[in-house]
């Protein structure tokens, strides 16, 4: 092909969020069925453009499971269904994107080729780049960030070495949302710490340090309340989808947030407004066990001044012989068993998560055999909404020990 025919090429690869290859204007993107695999040849071909990749490579990528009785003549025209499908895309039937030479193959880097992940890796070694101001190292995380759509792949998550490089990627993002963070807080620009991190859970739910850096934005601007209700959404995510307690560090981050809420605050407006907010929810009060165990400790004293009673109700999962569920039915039953117990409640009722199968529940201003009732209704509204034999629910009731 004549250099000046290959200098017009313009093409464009997406491979975070979903791929895409667009040439010169016409974009291809999820392909199914019979083209899987062609679809696999390029994606490969194209994140390891740099290397000559061997027959023997290739056939190990595109065919794990030893399924193909004459890999290489399928591979032979696999590569000939490939070209076919770029030449048609680029409009030009004497491209030659993929070259053979020597038993391997490789994508032709003759032409120009804008790749995100070869970007997003570019914006980062920028923004890592201590040499630059800090304000340099903001926007080069930025443009590195505004990149990221996704996991890489998403769609061929069923071969090893897109598990591998997407594995890659998502570390290189969190990385790259910390890093950026930090430079923002020595800057003082914390709204903009917020916005960062509520978009990065989008894509990484289950990373507790971005949990942590959003906590440490939202008290820096201010926004208690929001800090708090993320805080119990966190405690209560990390009990669902892993079964685990946060980190100490975590805790830390609540104790700085009581402490800024017990602050001396003489605007009286200000405190009438953090009231409001707090009482404007509906039903029980669903909080994080440490939350529990102070409105415990508040209706202690009530009940040693007071005499009025309160039970505390313990709701335990487990399966048929007693023992601990699997993972995926511990996890569904929770979440029935939250539900079911959040709807059965009334406003004054405190609920919180004491093990990833256990739930306990205050329940003021109750006689012991209404608290039976309740417990009762709560675990003939669970098994009507679960309705599998796998769990068990069993209760326990207990009053609550005044403080002395």
């Amino acid at each position: 092909m004549r250099p000046d025919t290959i200098s017009q090429e313009q093409i464009q690869v997406n491979m975070l969020g979903e791929f895409s290859i667009t040439i010169n204007g016409n974009q291809l993107t999820n392909l199914k069925g019979r083209t899987k695999r062609v679809w696999m040849l390029i994606e490969y071909l194209i994140a390891n453009r740099h290397k000559d990749i061997s027959t023997e490579k290739l056939i190990e990528v595109l065919w794990p499971d030893d399924k193909c009785n004459d890999p290489l003549n399928a591979l032979k025209n696999l590569v000939y269904r490939a070209r076919e499908l770029l030449k048609d895309l680029s409009g030009n039937d004497k491209a030659e994107y993929i070259q053979y030479i020597r038993n391997t193959y490789s994508w032709n880097n003759s032409y120009s080729c804008v790749i995100d992940t070869e970007q997003f890796a570019e914006f980062y070694r920028q923004g890592s780049d201590i040499s630059k101001t800090q304000e340099e190292r903001v926007e080069a995380f930025k443009s590195a960030l505004s990149l990221y759509c996704g996991e890489f792949l998403p769609k061929s998550t069923y071969s090893n070495w897109v598990i591998s490089a997407g594995a890659y990627y998502a570390n290189l993002y969190n990385e790259c949302v910390l890093r950026c963070c930090g430079l923002l807080i020595d800057l003082r620009r914390f709204s903009e710490v917020t916005q960062i991190c509520e978009v990065a859970l989008t894509y990484a739910p289950l990373e507790e340090s971005i949990h942590k850096m959003l906590l440490f934005g939202y008290l820096s601007t201010g926004q208690r309340n929001k800090a708090l209700d993320h805080y119990n959404y966190v405690i209560d995510l990390f009990y669902k989808e892993l079964g685990v307690d946060i980190s100490e560090s975590m805790r830390a981050l609540y104790k700085q947030l009581v402490n800024s809420m017990n602050n001396v605050e003489m605007d009286l407006s200000v405190i009438k407004n953090d009231l409001k907010e707090a009482s404007s929810v509906e039903g029980a009060y669903y909080c994080d066990y440490d939350v529990f165990k102070s409105i415990y400790r508040v209706q202690a004293r009530s009940v040693m001044r007071t005499g009025i009673s309160v039970f505390i109700v313990l709701f335990t999962i487990s399966d048929l012989e007693g023992g601990f569920p699997k993972p995926k039915v511990a996890k569904l039953a929770a979440e029935r068993l939250k539900a079911t117990i959040m709807d059965s409640l009334r406003k004054g009722d405190t609920v919180a998560s004491y093990s990833s199968t256990q739930f306990i529940v205050m329940l003021p201003l109750i006689s012991y055999e209404n608290a039976e009732m309740v417990a009762d209704r709560i675990l003939q509204k669970f098994h009507f909404r679960y309705r599998r034999d796998n769990v068990k629910i069993s209760t326990r009731i207990n009053a609550l020990d005044s403080a002395e």
